[in-house]
């Protein structure tokens, strides 16, 4: 099994097996991959190395597991590749036994107090102390030259400590990052993760530099030994749709992870792991069957891989719900795996968001929701990532509330609208240079706002619509919606020559008692602002509406966003008539066009998942000609109507495909 590149065209149906150091004592390799054969898993990633030895291992460095009596790592990898199985060895370097600890205490993390972080005997390690930055690259030599492995995960290879409690911890102040951080920056490392301290950047940057040349380090000596092993973090890109006491799951996790990995050219393979397991004190109770089969269809549907992430091995994994759950999708894939390769998004719609790393994003999540339920297909790229020939493959661009833009990233989204795309942006966009200094004047030239005045706090201020300017707002018009309420910061400014605004600001009022809960006061401050710049067309909404959206939900703050992309900005639904409660991709390629649909109607109460309800008959108003053939490859069937297609009947999920 030694293909140059296998994870570029392989099939990616990853089972991650998180086996506990007693799960080596009475390993039974065949019947271990007999379970992954019967989940018709491709790839599998097991414990290898670092906090505990799956192995004899001769670096003294590394514990050795004391339970090694059942079958071998060797007998696990060689029973994997009888039958056509690749295997990823999970590695992790965060954590060394107490007993490694006290020969070097120099290896460890250091708050600013001296103290090291130890959780159940295991003690956190410094990403620039010794053990990090050598011994982790013997025994990589080691592991990988001992083993045929496929590939190399590295489990919390991140510089941020973050212990089981989830509790962020101050950065490392040990000798090393000391010295370091003051020979680069002139700096004392800040106390604390503060934006608002003036180190905070400067050290972003630099553990953000450490990191990266540490996992430069790890793929260079792996690929040193065999160039065919697949690293994530280069030649795959794992991330995680998790639980815990204090994060619950949102119905698109997954859609989002996907989608923002893959790309829209599908030139990345995702390994987006849905950890079945309630949270970390409870890894031996799964999560609710509804959510994980959803995760695996939204994994499929953007991204054309599944990946399930679980304690122990799929046969004795204490609660099996989810893992019965999760199967359907390994199934359907195992079963149409010519389906999915090569696919590619069909969207004309890009959603631009803001470079946070590790941290949800309320404005691009409520621009997610809002589209979805529009049904309106859409890609994800972070600013950064977004080329000029990229562009040229959309209709219309969303920025949602892109603060920091490059004089460069404006002018290529001015030549955007210029040309004649269609611009949404909303919140503080373009109002800040990439070093986060703040403009006099918009960024983006193509705005219908110049000279900016303020960025205002508001608390009970709302936007109303004039006598005679809802004509142009359907949903608004149609459900009486006569104030939108803005969040609680609006962008002020002058208008440029021949922009129209709609809607006018009253501003903070009082809110109790009721008797004096009003305003006789209103401004000239727009709550929109619309302007045709060349061949195209901008949209400006000065607050964070799909923020507001995301978090509470509203009807009125729904319908003023679908006018804005719908009515405003002339972006179609594909499917018009068909409920919010279901979530429409689709994707294009060697298979022909394929339309994925996945029932969300089991999601209520924020983060209950119930069997979804059968939805019937769905129109889709997409092009399929008479010499079309189509499919419905998941138990529906499917007619050609003048405007589209008819599907009778979905139940979990349903690919049509049009070839």
């Amino acid at each position: 099994m030694s293909d140059t590149r296998w994870w570029k065209t392989f099939p990616w149906r990853m089972v991650q097996t998180n086996l506990r150091e007693i799960d080596m004592a009475d390993m039974d390799a065949k019947s271990y991959v007999e379970e992954l054969k019967q989940y018709h898993a491709t790839v599998v990633t097991l414990n290898a190395a670092g906090i505990i030895a799956s192995y004899p291992t001769e670096v003294t460095q590394q514990k050795q597991s004391d339970y090694l009596t059942g079958d071998t790592l060797a007998d696990i990898l060689r029973e994997c590749h009888k039958a056509g199985i690749r295997v990823i060895a999970r590695c992790d370097f965060s954590k060394v036994h107490e007993t490694l600890y006290e020969q070097h205490p120099e290896w460890a993390y250091r708050q600013s107090s001296g103290q090291p972080l130890i959780y159940n005997g295991y003690v956190q390690t410094c990403i620039n102390g010794d053990y990090q930055q050598r011994y982790v690259y013997d025994i990589l030599r080691e592991l990988f030259s001992k083993y045929d492995f496929d590939g190399l995960f590295c489990n919390m290879s991140s510089t941020f400590v973050v212990d089981y409690e989830l509790q962020v911890h101050e950065p490392c102040h040990c000798k090393n990052c000391r010295r370091l951080f003051q020979e680069q920056t002139g700096m004392e490392i800040p106390d604390s993760l503060n934006p608002k301290d003036p180190a905070f950047g400067r050290y972003m940057a630099f553990i953000g530099a450490c990191s990266k040349k540490q996992k430069q380090r790890m793929y260079e000596v792996v690929k040193e030994i065999n160039e065919n092993n697949a690293i994530n973090g280069f030649d795959y890109f794992r991330t995680e749709c998790n639980q815990d006491v204090n994060h619950h799951a949102w119905v698109y996790d997954a859609s989002v992870n996907a989608r923002r990995i893959a790309g829209p050219l599908h030139d990345k393979v995702v390994d987006d792991a849905s950890a079945v397991y309630m949270a970390f004190r409870y890894r031996h109770s799964s999560i609710s069957r509804g959510i994980l089969e959803i995760r695996q269809w939204q994994n499929l549907a953007y991204a054309g891989s599944t990946s399930l992430y679980l304690l122990g091995t799929l046969g004795k994994s204490a609660d099996q719900s989810g893992i019965i759950a999760s199967k359907k999708a390994f199934d359907f894939f195992a079963q149409h795996e010519d389906l999915f390769r090569g696919q590619q998004s069909a969207a004309r719609v890009l959603l631009i968001e803001k470079p946070l790393m590790g941290r949800n994003d309320p404005e691009a999540d409520g621009w997610v929701q809002v589209l979805t339920q529009l049904h309106i297909p859409f890609d994800e790229q972070k600013i950064g990532e977004v080329s000029a020939p990229l562009l040229k493959r959309y209709d219309a661009v969303i920025l949602a509330d892109v603060v920091s833009m490059s004089d460069t990233q404006c002018e290529m989204l001015d030549s955007f609208v210029e040309k004649g795309g269609t611009l949404i942006a909303d919140g503080c966009s373009s109002v800040s240079d990439e070093r986060h200094q703040a403009r006099k004047h918009m960024g983006l030239q193509c705005l219908g706002m110049d000279k900016i005045i303020e960025k205002k706090k508001v608390r009970s201020a709302i936007f109303q619509f004039s006598d005679g300017e809802k004509e142009a707002w359907v949903s608004c018009k149609e459900s009486g919606v006569d104030c939108i309420v803005p969040g609680d910061l609006v962008v002020t400014g002058t208008r440029r020559k021949g922009a129209k605004t709609y809607l006018r600001m009253i501003p903070d009022q009082p809110f109790g008692p009721p008797e004096i809960c009003y305003s006789k006061e209103k401004t000239e401050i727009a709550g929109v602002y619309e302007r045709d710049y060349g061949s195209g067309k901008s949209l400006y909404i000065p607050f964070r509406i799909a923020a507001f959206y995301y978090e509470f939900g509203y009807d009125n703050s729904y319908d003023f966003l679908k006018d804005i992309v719908c009515s405003l900005a002339g972006i179609k639904s594909i499917a018009p008539t068909l409920t919010p409660m279901c979530e429409l991709a689709v994707t294009e390629g060697e298979a022909g066009k394929v339309i994925h649909l996945i029932n969300l109607s089991g999601a209520f109460a924020h983060h209950t998942y119930c069997e979804p309800l059968p939805i019937r008959d769905i129109f889709i108003e997409i092009a399929c000609g008479a010499d079309k053939n189509m499919d419905a490859l998941n138990g529906g069937h499917v007619i050609r109507t003048d405007k589209g297609i008819k599907l009778d009947c979905l139940h979990g999920y349903e690919a049509i495909r049009i070839y």
